[in-house]
C-alpha cells in the first residue's frame, strides 16, 4: 500500500490510492445523504459550492498555507449541520488534492477540515438568522492550529519519537500563523457572501419540509 516516504507523508501505491478514494467518497456521500430525504434537494447546490471552493484552493495554491476551505467549512457546518459539513470537507479536500497533490495526507487534511466543520456546527456562529462576525473571526483563527495538528499526523511514523514530533509541530507554527491570518481575511472578505448563499439553502429546505408536511409526505 505504501511505497515510500514523501514530503507530506507515505506515498501510496495505485491500489492504495484507489482504496483511499473509495473510502473518502463513500464516507462523504454517507454523511451527505444521512439527513432526511427532503434535504437531498440541496445536494446539487452544495456540490456546486464544493467545486467552487476546490477550484479556489487550486488557484491559490502558490500562496503557502492560505486555505480558503477553512472558513467555508465553518459556515457549511453552521448552516447545514455537522454531517453535511463533513461531507463538504471530504469532497473539497479530495477533489482539490487530485489536482494539487494526492496521497496519504489527503486523509488527514479531510479529517482536519471535517473537524473544522463540526466546530462550525457547534460554535453558534448563526443567531436568529444573522451571522455573528466576531465569533466567526475568532473561530477562523483558532481552528488553524487545530487543522495544522491533525494534518501533521500524516507525517508520523513508527520510528518518530515524541520529541521529534514536537519539533515537527514547532516547525509548522509559522504556517499555522499564516493559515490563521488567511482565515480571518477570508472571513472578512467572503463571510457575508457565503452566509447569504447558505441561508438560501436552508430557506429552500424549510420550504420543502413545510410542503411535505402540508401534503402529509415523509420528509
Amino acid at each position: 500500500m505504501f511505497q515510500a516516504l514523501g514530503a507530506h507523508g507515505p506515498e501510496l501505491s495505485p491500489t492504495g490510492a484507489a482504496l483511499l478514494d473509495v473510502v473518502l467518497v463513500g464516507t462523504a456521500f454517507a454523511f451527505l445523504f444521512s439527513a432526511p430525504r427532503a434535504n437531498r434537494m440541496t445536494a446539487a447546490m452544495l456540490v456546486t459550492m464544493v467545486l467552487a471552493m476546490a477550484a479556489l484552493r487550486v488557484v491559490m495554491q502558490p500562496l503557502p498555507n492560505v486555505q480558503p476551505v477553512t472558513v467555508a467549512a465553518l459556515l457549511v457546518g453552521a448552516h447545514l449541520g455537522a454531517k453535511r459539513g463533513v461531507a463538504f470537507a471530504i469532497l473539497v479536500t479530495l477533489l482539490s488534492n487530485l489536482l494539487i497533490s494526492h496521497g496519504w495526507w489527503t486523509l488527514f487534511q479531510a479529517l482536519g477540515w471535517s473537524v473544522v466543520a463540526v466546530v462550525g456546527a457547534k460554535a453558534n456562529l448563526i443567531a436568529d438568522g444573522r451571522l455573528n462576525h466576531a465569533r466567526l473571526y475568532l473561530a477562523a483563527a483558532l481552528v488553524a492550529p487545530l487543522f495544522g495538528l491533525i494534518s501533521t499526523l500524516s507525517l508520523v511514523s513508527g520510528e518518530m519519537t515524541v520529541g521529534q514530533f514536537m519539533i515537527l509541530l514547532g516547525q509548522g507554527l509559522p504556517f499555522d500563523a499564516v493559515h490563521a491570518l488567511g482565515n480571518v481575511a477570508f472571513a472578512v472578505w467572503t463571510g457575508s457572501m457565503l452566509h447569504r448563499f447558505l441561508s438560501g439553502l436552508t430557506a429552500l429546505e424549510d420550504d420543502v419540509l413545510a410542503t411535505g408536511e402540508l401534503h402529509g409526505l415523509d420528509a
